[in-house]
This record gives C-alpha cells, structure tokens and sequence, in this order.
C-alpha cells in the first residue's frame, strides 16, 4: 500500500546501522529507569515560559509524561500516551484517528488546542485541527510529553486557547548506539523502528531513523456514521479500515564554540489507509456507500539556532518548514507551511526576566474538489506576522512571583489580534506552590471557515426534502477566549504529591449555523425541495469550569499509584433571532467526569507490571454509554539492553463507541486489543 521508494529508504537505513554497528560508538544509552516522586515535583518543563523551569514553579496547570511512563503505557502511538494525562480527553474513532482536546470542545478536529513537536506547530491552518493519524515520531526517541492546560496564546501564539502538548524528543548525543523494536498483535500487525545515533566529536552528535506500521483495526467491527449533527446510521459490517505507513528522519545537532547550540532534524514520510465512506442522499432513507482510500505524504525541516551570551541572557532562532500533501475521497489538496520565530531573554535585574520576541508564517494551499466538498478559491496563502512582550519578576525573592505579557497579531485576514496574560506564582516552601492565571486567547479563522463550500444532500423533514448546503464567511472573525484558573501543588517528602488546578472560562464568537428563518424558495416537482442554505456565522457563546486533580503515591519502594479526577461542565448558547434560525455545526464529546489510575510495580529488576484504569461518566451531548476500561502491561528484560513486553489494551473487551467522527467516515466500537513488542539495543 506504501509506495515502494519508502521500503527501499527503509531498508537502506537498516542495512546502513548494520554497518555502523561494526563501527559502534560509546557504551549503549537510554537506560530508562523510574522517576522518583522527588523528581517529579521538580522535573524541567519547557512548555509554560519557552525555558526550563521546574514543574513545580511554573505558574499552569502542566502534567509531564516521562519517557517511562510511554513505555510502560504500552502505546504505539502519542494519542495512546495521552490518555493517561489528567483533564485532557482522548477519545478513540477507528484505531487510527481519535479525537483529543482539553477543557471541552472535544471534537474530531478540536479546533482550540496546539499540538508541537519540539516547538514545530501541527495545527493546520486549512481547517483548524490537528490530523492525528498523520502524526508520528519513534516512541522510544520521546525524552517527554508537556501537556499545559488552559491558555498559552502569549507564549506560543493563536489557538494555544484551551491547553498546548508538545512532544519533546530525545537529543542526539542521549541516543548514541543502535537500537530495534518491532511489534506484532491483532490490531498493529507489524511496526519496526530502527535508530542509530553516534557522536563523532564532542561538538556533533547525529542519529537517523526508520519506522513502517501496518495496522487492521476494522475486525469487521459495526460502523457508526453521522449526519447534519443528528442522524446516526450503523453499517453492520465493515470489513476494510487498513492502514500502513512508512518514515524516516535524521537530527544533527552541535556546538559552535561555549556559547552557541544549533540543531536540523527532518523526516518524510507517507501514509495510505482505507476508509469505507457513506454519503448522505435522502436521509435517513437512502445513503451511498462506497469504499474510498486515503493518502498522506510530506516531510517537513526545522533548524534552531541558540546564543547563550550569559548566565540568563539568551537568543534563539528557529525555522520550520512542513508539506503535506492530502487526499481524501471528498477533498484533495497540498498545503505548506513556512515558520520562522525569535524569541530573546535576558536579566534586567537582579530579580527581573524581560522576554520578548517576533514571528512570522506563511502558509499557501492548492485545493482540488472532491465528493460535495470545495473551497472557493481553490489555491489561497495566508500571512501573519506577531511581536510578543513578556516580564517576569520576583517581587519577594523566593516567594512571590508576578509575569504580565501580550501577544499582538496581524494576518492576511486584516486583524489584529491581542492576547494578554497575567499570573502570580507563591512558593512558601520548597514543596508547595500556589498560582493564579488571568488570560484572553483567539482561535484564528481558518480556510474552512471563510471559503468551504460542502453540499450535505438531503434531508427527509416529513413534510418535505431539505436540500442542505453549506457556505463560508469571508467575515469570520477569531473566536475568543477569557479565562481564570488557579491551582496548588505539594509534595510530602518522597512518598507522595498533590496537584491540583480550577478553572473558568467565557467564549465568544463561536462558529455556528444561520439560515433564514422561513425558506425564500421550494422548488416544484413530485415531492416538495426546500433548499437550506446554510452560512458560518460568529454568534455563538459559551461558558466552561471544572478542575483537575492527580497525584502520584510511592506505596512501596517498588510500586506507585497516580490517581486523577478531572471534572468539566460545558455550556453553549445561541443567540435569539427573529429572522435566522441558528445551529451548531457539530456536537462536541461530553464527558463530565473523568477517572485515571495508574499502577506501575516493579515485579523484581527484570519483571515489571503495568495496571491501568479508565472510566469516563456518559456522554450527555452524544447520548453514549459511561465507560470503565482496563489496561494491562507486562515487561520482562532478559539483559541491561533488551525488553520483550506484552501490552493489551480494553482487558475484559468492553465494545464501546467513543465517539462519531463528524466526516464521511465511520467510528467503530472499541475492542481487545494486544500487542508483543521486543526492543534491542547495541
């Protein structure tokens, strides 16, 4: 299914780390041992002020993912890692694409989250979202997951509205030697990752690696579509959900004398899966099937550059350049996107952190119409421009810290957009921290919201058809975010820890459905047409609270729990109209209550035993049942440098909808799931 220059490349790249193997370099590296609850509290983070920082300083609701809690989740891929972070919902669609969000808006393309990996955005300007299932990086080279939820527009720019992730991966020097893992079960029937990484000097250290996945996932499992946000339609059997693809990548990263650090890495790659499809022509009587086939391909390079003149005086550059090429049987297109941003911060003082920064994007797009959808024009590009201030000080030394930013915006679309913040961190000792946030975040307009062009067919009302359309709006504006949220964190010696976080948030401008309130036209023939047109607007409104706590418990010298609750209450109004009738244009996942618990028990040195627990309360928008699933991981290492484990996911079988996918493809029940994966190094 993989064009075959991938397996070449691929092969190339195995028979190239056999070689160097005869070469090796240093002693293995990578050894991953437990995280005591020690260092938990005071692992860095990146993700909250763009500069290391322990986690229990920074003034945000952030849970860290640490390379042993990836592997001992037993996760082939990150959307599988992140189920297992507090206040985020990861919903699974078919074993490919899920649906991930944090702090409501739980959609397959959740439009109010930024997703990087190492700083590179993965938001997609063509329809705001993330494509999940085209993202993917070797799980063993993820030094950590930084899950930040709540606002991060100042910091990292529009749509950072409700939470960031940014996936951080290992440098080249911590990855020297070789290493292999390959993977089989029922569901992944192959995934093979091979790394090599060496440093020829102490100023340079490389690695390159290869990865092919070939997933199965349909099991000729029900599928369950939705249309016009209400009607369900169950295929009973659907028999072809294939997917395989294949990567490779490199990182090159040294040092240029004391004081400055540069870094290159890039990776292309190409996806094809099969995706039965289903077409609304008279709903709910009559819909079209057909079995349609998926393609993803594109690389992408970034390039850092870092100046470090002085303790606490620091500049860095970074370019980024992505190309996706997409086509789905209802729309094609290629999209590029151009990225270049520096960021500077120094000391003005003894006890005061001055940053400020500038950016610029550029992102163009050449679309092709598929099956009842366009975008009007076909070919557009897109500019913005930003400049960022933020000061961070200590106003009593060791206790209390105060940092006010903005964030000004100009773009293509002729707004200017300003996000501010403003948060207060106190430390009274050295285990506990309190904090508080003030901020406003806009999610920018996206082509899908100004040119989309998609025709929904018809819709059986009783009386008569709906012919049902849909149209952008050149006049979309961003839609706005205030938030308030405060959290506490404290560590009780090296048995246990708290973190705890609460928020409220008010929406504005939301994207929403009009169309006039009585039909201008019916259209004559046997069975009455009234054509609904509708049009995207920004009336909408809403209002979301809730909280998160976890903690992480050393119960014995060989066995921790990390328990979490997470409560959401979402709220989302339309507004009155005589002359409009107003609709969302989706339904949003809606889990109020969340549960997660995590039991890592080292068995002996060699034998480890994973326990994990989710369970999530009904979805009160989508009407699907609550849910409580079971993971399990066992993990044997026969020697220092090799692992053979066996992870299955949903244990007791539990078929279960998550949730629907919201396009012309289906979602099917969860089911038991295994995978045998043994992993090598040298």
């Amino acid at each position: 299914m993989v064009d075959m220059k991938f397996f070449r490349m691929f092969a190339l790249l195995i028979w190239a780390w056999q070689a160097a193997w005869t070469q090796r370099v240093g002693a293995p590296t990578g050894d991953l041992e437990s995280v005591s609850v020690d260092e938990l509290f005071s692992l860095q983070v990146t993700s909250v002020g763009r500069k290391a920082q322990e986690l229990s300083k920074a003034p945000a609701a952030i849970f860290v993912l640490t390379a042993e809690d990836i592997r001992r989740s037993g996760a082939t891929c990150i959307p599988e890692a992140l189920q297992w972070v507090p206040g985020l919902t990861v919903l699974h669609l078919d074993g490919r694409s899920w649906v991930v969000s944090a702090r409501g808006g739980a959609r397959l393309y959740a439009d109010k989250i930024l997703v990087m990996i190492d700083g590179r955005s993965l938001y997609t300007p063509l329809f705001s979202g993330v494509i999940w299932d085209s993202i993917d990086v070797p799980m063993e080279d993820i030094e950590q997951i930084e899950v930040v939820r709540g606002p991060g527009a100042v910091m990292w720019g529009p749509n950072a509205v409700n939470g960031v992730i940014n996936v951080i991966t290992r440098h080249a020097k911590a990855t020297k030697g070789g290493q292999v893992s390959v993977a089989t079960g029922n569901e992944l029937r192959n995934s093979t990752e091979a790394r090599w990484g060496a440093a020829p000097s102490d100023a340079v250290a490389y690695r390159v690696w290869g990865k092919f996945d070939y997933r199965t996932p349909a099991f000729d499992s029900p599928g369950y579509f939705r249309f016009n946000n209400r009607f369900n339609y169950r295929d009973a059997d659907i028999r072809n959900l294939d997917a395989g693809a294949a990567r490779v990548g490199f990182r090159l990263e040294g040092q240029s004398g004391e004081k400055d650090q540069w870094m290159v890495q890039a990776e292309g790659y190409q996806m094809d899966r099969q995706d039965p499809m289903a077409y609304p022509v008279i709903v709910p009587e009559l819909i079209a099937r057909s079995q349609g086939h998926t393609d993803y391909e594109g690389g992408d390079v970034q390039a850092k550059w870092t100046h470090t003149a002085s303790v606490g005086n620091e500049s860095e550059l970074q370019f980024t350049y992505s190309r996706n090429d997409l086509t789905y049987p209802f729309l094609a297109g290629n999209l590029n996107n151009l990225t270049l941003d520096y960021q500077h911060r120094s000391q003005a003082g003894e006890h005061n952190e001055l940053y400020w920064g500038a950016g610029y994007q550029q992102y163009w797009d050449r679309t092709q119409t598929g099956t009842g959808m366009a975008f009007s024009p076909l070919n557009y590009t897109f500019r913005s421009g930003d400049v960022v201030v933020r000061d961070e000080w200590q106003f009593v030394p060791g206790r209390w810290m105060a940092s006010a930013g903005v964030r000004i915006d100009y773009n293509s679309y002729r707004r200017v957009e300003y996000q501010p913040s403003f948060r207060l961190l106190y430390t009274p000792t050295s285990k506990q921290s309190a904090w508080v946030g003030v901020s406003r975040a806009v999610r920018a307009p996206s082509r899908f919201d100004r040119d989309v062009q998609v025709n929904y067919g018809m819709f059986d009302t009783g009386l008569a058809l709906a012919a049902v359309s849909l149209t952008g709006n050149r006049a979309f504006r961003s839609e706005v975010e205030r938030s308030l949220e405060a959290g506490y964190r404290v560590q009780s010696g090296q048995r246990w820890s708290v973190d705890a976080s609460v928020f409220w948030s008010y929406y504005g401008r939301l994207r929403l459905l009009d169309t006039p309130a009585l039909p201008t036209t019916i259209l004559p023939g046997p069975v009455p047409v009234v054509p609904l047109d509708l049009t995207i607007d920004n009336s909408g409104a809403g209002r979301s609270f809730g909280g998160e706590i976890w903690g992480s418990f050393q119960v014995s010298e060989r066995w921790r729990l990390t328990p979490s609750y997470s409560y959401l209450n979402e709220t989302r109004w339309l507004p009155p109209s005589k002359y409009f009738q107003y609709t969302w244009d989706g339904t949003p996942a809606d889990l109020p209550h969340q549960v997660i618990v995590r039991s890592q028990h080292d068995l002996s040195r060699q034998l480890k035993f994973d326990l994990m627990v989710r369970a999530h309360s009904h979805d009160t928008s989508l009407t699907l049942p609550a849910a409580v699933l079971l993971d399990a991981r066992l993990a044997w290492r026969p020697t220092r440098s090799g692992e053979i484990s066996l992870a299955v996911k949903d244990l007791t079988n539990r078929q279960v909808l998550d949730c629907y996918a919201e396009v012309a493809t289906p979602a099917i029940p969860m089911r038991r799931t295994f995978v045998i994966r043994w992993t090598q190094r040298f």
